[in-house]
């Protein structure tokens, strides 16, 4: 096999950092009357990371999980390049649990997206996500089943892949070794607290019912 280090050098560019910030409202009380806050409930923001994949440069398309920017109030992108961005939603297809965010910024580089209906179980593929908000993370594996699903994962036919992902990879890519991107990784395959852990992804052919949502 040739050394896969030019292929990760060259898919790594499209692969972002996305951080996605919440605000929730905590139900808090005066503690000596019992009584409410003059001012209301106060309210708290949560940063969750995840990642995304560039699949239109000049248009600053991205296209990650649904369920990672669903509520935000705010969406922020860390480019390859370390440029920091700010992101706003497009659409999303809460079926097959994906979203396309828009960027501006020039001199993006986009991936490919491939037939996922093509891949096969023993295909080789590297999975590139995000790692908690710092520089992306890059694994090698081979797909080790098609048609899968898993609670909590809207789309019911998952590609599941044994290589490992870090946390915060969640709307990263999974690409074949010709550079094309076969799926959106939408989580881990177990239920445990470890780091790491095998993987799921959304088919990249669902992708195109976010362009017919755009329409």
């Amino acid at each position: 096999m040739q050394p896969l280090a030019p292929l990760v050098g060259k898919v790594i560019q499209s692969v972002v950092g996305i951080r996605v910030s919440t605000e929730t409202t905590a139900a808090a009380r005066s503690m000596d009357s019992g009584a409410e806050l003059p001012n209301g409930p106060p309210r708290t923001t949560n940063d969750v990371y995840g990642a995304g994949v560039i699949i239109k440069a000049e248009s600053g398309l991205i296209v990650t999980t649904n369920h990672l920017v669903s509520g935000a109030k705010t969406l922020a992108v860390r480019l390859s390049d370390g440029r920091q961005l700010d992101a706003r939603f497009v659409v999303a297809d809460e079926r097959y649990d994906l979203a396309m965010l828009r960027i501006s910024a020039s001199g993006l580089t986009a991936a490919r997206v491939g037939r996922s209906i093509d891949a096969e179980p023993g295909d080789f593929v590297l999975a590139v996500g995000g790692s908690s908000g710092s520089a992306p993370s890059v694994s090698f594996g081979i797909v080790s089943a098609l048609h899968r699903s898993r609670p909590g994962i809207p789309c019911q036919d998952l590609i599941q892949t044994d290589a490992l992902l870090d946390r915060g990879s969640s709307g990263g890519a999974l690409f074949n070794l010709r550079g094309e991107v076969i799926g959106i990784v939408a989580a881990g395959a177990d239920e445990t607290e470890s780091e790491r852990a095998f993987g799921l992804a959304i088919p990249s052919d669902a992708i195109d019912r976010l362009y017919i949502r755009m329409n």
